[in-house]
């Protein structure tokens, strides 16, 4: 999803999972590089942390998304069909009754 299609909503919710990320795990990164693990394992571990806050909240707008597609935009347009369709039964009844 290119950043201009996304919502308000969207940019403040992602900026919010992104922010509680980096308070659960700065902590942990701050006493990495305080410890005496080997260098070569610092840039590994930078790079899990990235995925952990940048690429889990992507997924799960993306699984949201799906999840709304598949399951709650079907049921919510036979809902609103419904509500249309006895709206009419009731019109014509009232118009028989006449």
């Amino acid at each position: 999803m290119w950043w201009r299609v996304q919502t308000t909503g969207q940019r403040i919710a992602l900026l919010g999972l992104i922010a509680v990320a980096l308070i659960f795990f700065v902590p942990r990164i701050s006493s990495l590089f305080a410890s005496d693990v080997s260098l070569a394992l610092v840039p590994i571990y930078l790079l899990a942390y990235l995925f952990a806050i940048i690429a889990l909240p992507l997924m799960l707008f993306a699984l949201s998304k799906f999840v709304y597609s598949v399951f709650a935009r079907p049921y919510l347009r036979l809902f609103r069909m419904r509500r249309y369709r006895n709206n009419k039964y009731l019109r014509e009844a009232v118009r028989r009754g006449r």
